[in-house]
């Protein structure tokens, strides 16, 4: 008879260097994630102190400033020596840009000290089950920063170098032929590249090249 082995338990660490909080962290994961062996640690070391102790499905990455604290494990360290993990930042109220920060490092999650223990759960289980998490109010709170901070490129700014080389020359009034001998390129490698300029700027004449040039320039 086969005995197959009891599929190994979810591991959920907490990492905070404030041992009261922790606890209290700790005790609200165990009784709301029975099937999780919750594990409390300041930092990676005192994780990995357990040699048996596999890595973690998930990382509560608990922050008491607005900063990483010196000494402290730093995101980039924690994906490093756990890229299988899921991360969650568990801290105060931060700007957009630092809440934008961490996603791009390869965080999963952000949910602010403030949130409620419900919002915590949901944040969690949905961190579990793949996605990424955050809450309707920093969303609407980034959403509208990226809105102020957001500026429009230029359709100029699409061409290459020598694309840009090009549609000056056209611009000027200058023949394709004209604009080969000038930049000693072959007159057909000069109506490629007219036709590509045309077409990645949506245009069909030099007219229109010279309304976009000339906006990019005010």
């Amino acid at each position: 008879m086969n005995i197959h082995p009891a599929p190994r338990r979810p591991t959920f660490a907490i990492f905070d260097t404030h041992p009261v909080m922790r606890m209290g962290l700790a005790i609200l994961l165990r009784k709301n994630f029975e099937e999780a062996e919750i594990v409390e640690s300041n930092n990676i070391r005192d994780y990995d102190q357990n040699a048996g102790r596999p890595e973690p499905d998930l990382v509560i990455y608990v922050l008491h400033a607005d900063f990483e604290e010196e000494g402290y494990p730093s995101i980039s360290e924690i994906r490093q020596k756990y890229s299988g993990s899921r991360v969650i930042v568990y801290g105060p109220e931060m700007q957009p840009e630092v809440i934008i920060d961490y996603f791009k490092k390869g965080v999963n999650g952000y949910l602010s000290k403030y949130a409620d223990i419900s919002e915590m759960l949901i944040c969690i289980r949905s961190v579990m089950g793949g996605k990424r998490y955050l809450g309707a109010e920093h969303m609407a709170f980034i959403f509208e920063y990226l809105i102020a901070s957001h500026t429009p490129q230029r359709r100029g700014d699409l061409l290459t170098r020598r694309q840009k080389e090009v549609a000056d020359y056209l611009v000027q009034g200058m023949s394709t032929s004209s604009i080969a001998e000038k930049t000693g390129l072959r007159l057909s490698t000069i109506s490629t590249f007219k036709a590509a300029i045309f077409a990645k700027l949506g245009i069909d004449n030099v007219l229109a090249l010279k309304e976009i040039l000339g906006l990019n320039e005010n």
